[in-house]
């Protein structure tokens, strides 16, 4: 006997994708995913330590208002997960286009405000991650059929 999934299997449609398109999904999921993890955990190092004390001077007067992007980051990440599972998956396009579309304008305002404020780990992390995910949403695009 198997142990079951902790989430259901991807829904059926008249879109079938390729091994190709299915590995690009895939990562395309675990990136949301990680921003589910890393938002999550974002209150706790901000609130509960003084683990990024070093990157956000100013921070510690500030600790109420910067715990509350995680929540945001984590709800991104799970609606991005949300739209790929459920929309590129069955070869919806207008879900691929949501998605990009949605890191086109999330990525340059994220980064100048990670660049205004001097944290560097976002403004590594940011243009990588992003980039990364406009790479792959952008190779599935082509495939998908019009809707």
């Amino acid at each position: 006997m198997s142990a079951p999934r902790p989430w259901p299997p991807p829904p059926r449609g008249a879109f079938t994708p390729a091994a190709r398109e299915h590995r690009l999904c895939g990562g395309v999921e675990v990136l949301a995913l990680l921003h589910v993890l890393a938002g999550l955990a974002w209150p706790l190092l901000v609130v509960g330590t003084h683990a990024v004390d070093r990157w956000l001077p100013g921070i510690a007067g500030n600790r109420y208002w910067c715990a509350l992007l995680g929540p945001t980051i984590a709800s991104w990440g799970l609606l991005l997960w949300f739209v790929v599972r459920n929309g590129v998956r069955r070869g919806q396009r207008w879900a691929c286009d949501a998605a990009i579309a949605a890191i086109l304008v999330w990525l340059p305002l994220d980064f100048a405000l990670c660049f205004a404020f001097r944290f560097v780990p976002g403004m590594i992390l940011d243009p990588a991650v992003g980039l990364l995910m406009l790479g792959l949403l952008a190779a599935i695009h082509p495939r998908l059929p019009l809707d």
